[in-house]
This record gives C-alpha cells, sequence and structure tokens, in this order.
C-alpha cells in the first residue's frame, strides 16, 4: 500500500481544502513560517484520529509531549470552534499483494456464510480515496466527526454523516463499486422499494465508526421500508461487506502510521550519562535520542549500513566509524555509541566532534533501517555542510529502491537536496546511471511549495521534468538568493 495524496482543509493555516499528491520522497519548501510542518503535523494528527479516535488531541501520541497539538480549538484555522477541519488520504493498493483486508468475520462466521449463502465479502478496491470532517459540538463540548466519505477512482460509494448534539450518525450514502459482484438480493433496487438509498440510522455518536470491530446494524433502520427484519445471515453479510470497503483499508493506514518516523528539528548530542534505552519508543525519535538507541541495540546490518554512510565516498567520506559500547555487568549494563577516527584509531564522543554529526546521525539511521518505514524529518540539513546535504539525496533514493514501500516527508531549507535530485533525474533519463541504487524518475520525488497569501498557506505541486529542471516556475523567486548574490 501507498498513500499517494494527502487531503488537508481548515487545519492551521490551510483554511481551503487542498489535495496534494505525494510520492516515496516529498520535499516540502518555502520560506519560514509558510506552512512547510504543517503538512507534516497534519499526517500526525490523522493518526490521532484514525488509530486512536483522539479528535481532541492535545499531544502526538507518536512524538510525545515535544509535539504540542493544543486541541481541536487551537488546530481549526483561525482557532474559530465553528469551523472544520477535513483530513483525507488516498492509499493504492495495486503492488501490494501483502496488504489483506480484513473482512470482520471470525472463522466460524464465514463458514456460517459460506454455507448458508455460497458468499462471503468481497469488497476491495485498488484505490481508496477518503476524507473525514471533524468540528466542534457546543451542546457536548466534544470535537466529534461529522462526515466521513469514501470514494474510489473518483467514484463515491459510502458516507456516513453526524449532526451536532445527536446521539446516533446515519449511514447517508452508499452505491457499490462497478466491479463488486452484487447478488440480486443485495441490490439497493431491491432492497428499498424506492429503488434508491434510503438513510440508515446507526448507534454511534461519530461519523467515523471504530476501525477494529465490524458495523453493528442490529439496532439500526435496516428493518427497511418493508419493516421486515432481514435473516441474520444477511445482516450480517451487509455489516461484514460494508466494513471490509470502508474499515478495512483505514486499519491498515492506521498501521503504517503506527511506524512513522518523525524527526523534529532539534537533535540532541548525546553525552556520557545520556541513558540508551534497548525498547525505544517512536516518541523519542522526536529529539534524535531514538536514533542512537535503534544503533546501539542493532544488529551488524545496520551498523554496516550507517558506516557505510559516513565512510563511502558515495555519501559523507567523513572518516568515522560508529560502533556500541557496554560499560559495566548485566544487569545493569549501559549501551552508548562511541566514534573512532578512521585514520588514527582514536576513540571519540560525540561531544567531540562537529555538532553535524549527531544532528545528521538520526536521519542516516532512520534510512538504514530495512522496513516499510514512514520517516518524517524537519530540516535533516541542520548543522551539515552542502556536500553531505547534497548525499541525503542520494540516502533517500536508496533507502525507496531498496524497499519501494519506504516513503520520506521532507521540509527543507536545503537547495543542494533538491539540486541532487535533480541531478539524478536528468542523469536517469539519459542513461548515465543505472536506475539503481541512485536513479530518479517522474515518480519517485514529488516537490510541494508553501508560500503565504493573505494569512493563509497555499501548497504548489510541483514536479520534475527529464531534463533535471521543474514542470512549473519555481514560484515567487525562492532560492532566487543564490542567482542575486551571484550576479
Amino acid at each position: 500500500m501507498k498513500i499517494t495524496s494527502l487531503t488537508i482543509g481548515g487545519f492551521k493555516g490551510i483554511k481551503n481544502k487542498a489535495t496534494i499528491p505525494l510520492a516515496p520522497i516529498t520535499l516540502f519548501f518555502g520560506a519560514n513560517s509558510t506552512g512547510k510542518s504543517t503538512v507534516l503535523h497534519a499526517l500526525l494528527y490523522l493518526y490521532e484520529v484514525v488509530a486512536k479516535r483522539n479528535f481532541d488531541a492535545q499531544y502526538s501520541s507518536i512524538t510525545g509531549e515535544a509535539l504540542y497539538f493544543g486541541g481541536f480549538h487551537n488546530l481549526v484555522h483561525g482557532k474559530q470552534l465553528d469551523g472544520v477541519i477535513t483530513l483525507g488520504a488516498t492509499l493504492d493498493f495495486r503492488d501490494g499483494a501483502s496488504d489483506i483486508w480484513d473482512d470482520y468475520l471470525s472463522d466460524s462466521e464465514r463458514f456460517f456464510l459460506e454455507n448458508s449463502l455460497m458468499l462471503t465479502p468481497d469488497a476491495e478496491t485498488d484505490v481508496f480515496t477518503f476524507e473525514i470532517d471533524i468540528r466542534w459540538d457546543r451542546q457536548k463540548q466534544r470535537a466529534f466527526v461529522s462526515r466521513y466519505e469514501c470514494s474510489s477512482h473518483r467514484i463515491k460509494f459510502f458516507q456516513i454523516e453526524t449532526k451536532q448534539g445527536m446521539p446516533n450518525s446515519q449511514i447517508s450514502h452508499y452505491q457499490p463499486l462497478p466491479h463488486w459482484e452484487v447478488e440480486d438480493e443485495f441490490k439497493i433496487e431491491n432492497l428499498f422499494p424506492s429503488g434508491e438509498w434510503k438513510n440508515i440510522t446507526i448507534e454511534i455518536q461519530d461519523s467515523l465508526p471504530r476501525i477494529d470491530k465490524r458495523l453493528d446494524l442490529s439496532d439500526s433502520t435496516l428493518q427497511w421500508e418493508t419493516k421486515v427484519a432481514l435473516p441474520i445471515d444477511s445482516m450480517l453479510f451487509i455489516e461484514a461487506a460494508l466494513s471490509q470497503a470502508t474499515l478495512a483499508p483505514l486499519k491498515l493506514l492506521a498501521k503504517k502510521l503506527n511506524d512513522l518516523i518523525h524527526i523534529g528539528p532539534l537533535r540532541i548530542v548525546p553525552t556520557r550519562s545520556t541513558v540508551l534505552n534497548k525498547k525505544s519508543n517512536s516518541d523519542r525519535w522526536y529529539d534524535g535520542t531514538a536514533g542512537w538507541e535503534t544503533f546501539a541495540f542493532a544488529k551488524m546490518a545496520l551498523h554496516d549500513s550507517v558506516n557505510k554512510k559516513f565512510n563511502s565516498p558515495e555519501f559523507f567520506n567523513a572518516g568515522y566509524q560508529f560502533q556500541p559500547v557496554t560499560y559495566g555487568e548485566e544487569p545493569q549494563s549501559e549501551k552508548r555509541v562511541e566514534l573512532t577516527e578512521v585514520n588514527t584509531g582514536i576513540k571519540l564522543t560525540p561531544t567531540n566532534v562537529g555538532i553535524g554529526i549527531s544532528q545528521v546521525f538520526p536521519f542516516v539511521v532512520a534510512t538504514s533501517i530495512d522496513k516499510e518505514l514512514l520517516v518524517s524529518c524537519e530540516q535533516p540539513e541542520l548543522h551539515i555542510h552542502p556536500k553531505w546535504q547534497l548525499s541525503l539525496a542520494d540516502m533517500m533514493l536508496e533507502a525507496v529502491h531498496n524497499n519501494p514501500d519506504r516513503m520520506f516527508f521532507i521540509e527543507s531549507h536545503s537547495e543542494h537536496i533538491l539540486l541532487r535530485l535533480l541531478k539524478r533525474r536528468r542523469q536517469t533519463a539519459d542513461e548515465e546511471i543505472s536506475y539503481l541504487p541512485f536513479g530518479c524518475k517522474k515518480q519517485d520525488v514529488q516537490i510541494i511549495f508553501c508560500e503565504q497569501q493573505k494569512g493563509q498557506t497555499k501548497l504548489i505541486p510541483i514536479k520534475t521534468t527529464d531534463e533535471g529542471e521543474f514542470d512549473a516556475p519555481w514560484p515567487n523567486g525562492f532560492f532566487e538568493e543564490r542567482g542575486e548574490e551571484l550576479f
């Protein structure tokens, strides 16, 4: 599964709903305070909404208290409680044979349906798009989901709506997708005398059902207009099919976002007193601590990958070898990460070398982990030389080629990262280099330019061309400073 787009509206500085395309490497550029970090925070808030049902999030579960959300009133655009936050995404399953959609049935229930109806749910699609509206309920003094909508290839097939103060919700739209094989008895024209879908009331207070449970329609108005209850097998099949079509993709998304690494804009410099935990939490990535912990307790393959990036002429060529060192005896032993200067053999600690080493180390570790990870990072280029900034682009290209389900969301001011990616695009098109490991094609990179217009964030997607250029004018002369200084 790939996340191919992100929809954001009414969130912080982003007033109007915008859908931005995503790629394995997505870069967010723009001047300070133009909304680059806002997009990354929207992704973290989406996790809170979908996975944690934390609509009024004070903090991000992924970053912990290091990233303060401040609740709905602080996240909604203009801090207007009458506003609405819209979040959504498009999930592409066309390359994922391993993405199994839950059918929300136990083995016995599945056996029952196979023998009773000779049917089991098959309500999947290759591309799934959803949108969620979060509002503030003044009567109940809580944030709630007022709309949940699902579509595929621009065809809306499902929608739940909830009104402020109401104890329940309504399925206001359902239309099976054209490729679903629907038995006659389950076709809308045969379920409703009118032949059209009628709103169905369900006993949930938010339009977004729990993604880990099957939709419960037993107390709904699913008696239809004939007032005759459906047989238990038919009801079970409808509940399971609807749940598979509308909740299973969110379950897979929540699992993917659960492994998201978010590295903040300021990282620690480990000292002798820094304690590295064997079981690191996701919130320790924000200040980079988890990068050192991951390395300290990792297997040799990760050590080799990180050291290759720091020592290979293809990357940093820094001349430092990192290794974990154990102090003390079990169960009181502790781990630290030390450096060896390759030319002299001198042992060093992270505090004995330039600060750029410690600032970039967690990001290098994140690019070296061989998993289907999402990595979000604010300014990975902090305190490092332009030559090293160029190498960051190659590290990301190598990572996404080694594992196609890797994704990077990078907020940056680095012209050098961009220049290297443009160069790789040109070299790949001209067949100067092979596609692996540093080849770069159009689908590999997406640039999002963020700018402020009348106090609102505007998001402008830009792609690269085979000539190693932008497919649209670079907005408002960003990076124009270079030309002004030189000429």
